[in-house]
This record gives C-alpha cells, sequence and structure tokens, in this order.
C-alpha cells in the first residue's frame, strides 16, 4: 500500500471511533440516574438481590439436587414416550431407572429442608411402585 491509503484508512478508523464514542456518551447523558429518578420494579429488585446475603453450601447443594432431580424427570418422560413410540423394553426400562433417581433426588432434598423430622415414607413407596412397574416392562413392538 501506498503512503496515501495508509493515510486515509488511519484517518478514517479515527473519525469512526469517535463517532462511537460520541454516540456513547450522547447516550449515557440520555439514561437517568437512578439516585434522581423515581425507581422501578426492576431496580428495586436488583437492589434486594444485592443486599441478599451470600448463599450457603447447603443452599447450592440444594439447587444442584433440584437441577439433577429436574434433569432424571425429563429424562423420564423422554424415554417414557420413546417407549410408547417404538415398544422397546430397554426405553421402559430407562424411564424406570430415571423416575426412581429422579424420587431419590426428591428424597434428599426433603432430607435438606425438614431435616431429621422428615417423612420420607411416601418416597420409599414411590420407589417401591417404579420398581414394581419397571419389572412389567414388556416389549410390545419388536
Amino acid at each position: 500500500m501506498n503512503k496515501t491509503n495508509t493515510w486515509l484508512i488511519r484517518v478514517f478508523a479515527v473519525f469512526l471511533i469517535c463517532v462511537f464514542l460520541f454516540a456513547y456518551l450522547i447516550n449515557i447523558q440520555k439514561k437517568p440516574s437512578l439516585l434522581l429518578s423515581k425507581p422501578s420494579i426492576e431496580d428495586l429488585e436488583y437492589k434486594a438481590f444485592l443486599l441478599r446475603p451470600k448463599p450457603s453450601i447447603e443452599d447450592l447443594e440444594y439447587k444442584a439436587l433440584e437441577k439433577k432431580r429436574a434433569n432424571s424427570e425429563f429424562a423420564a418422560n423422554r424415554d417414557y414416550t420413546d417407549y410408547e413410540k417404538f415398544g422397546s423394553i430397554l426405553f421402559c426400562n430407562a424411564s424406570f431407572n430415571s423416575r426412581i433417581e429422579s424420587a431419590n433426588y426428591s428424597k434428599q432434598m426433603k432430607l435438606y429442608i425438614s431435616g431429621k423430622e422428615a417423612d420420607l415414607s411416601e418416597w420409599d413407596t414411590a420407589i417401591k411402585d417404579y420398581e414394581n412397574e419397571r419389572s412389567k416392562c414388556r416389549d410390545f413392538n419388536p
């Protein structure tokens, strides 16, 4: 490239940067200050979020269990849909295994909430029911 083209490209780049900087500064001036304006609901929620204490390890573990439970329920529903569609025993067993896994995660979540006073009998009976239903899985469309 010759010196003229290089000079034109540099001038254009500087001009473009100045335009973007000017647009940014104009945009900042149009936004009202949070201190001077009437706060909206979103602003109040954001400030409340900043004031919350940091989550404890137990909270994070509970959220992780909730996520695992939701994923296993999704997998159970997906596998059962595949079982109804294809009729293979593999999908039926996978579906009930995922339901048992989901019930175990729910059981652990109940322990986090209630502690030693948790009544886990409903989850134990649900797991036994899922195991009984799993034994009834058959191929209906081989």
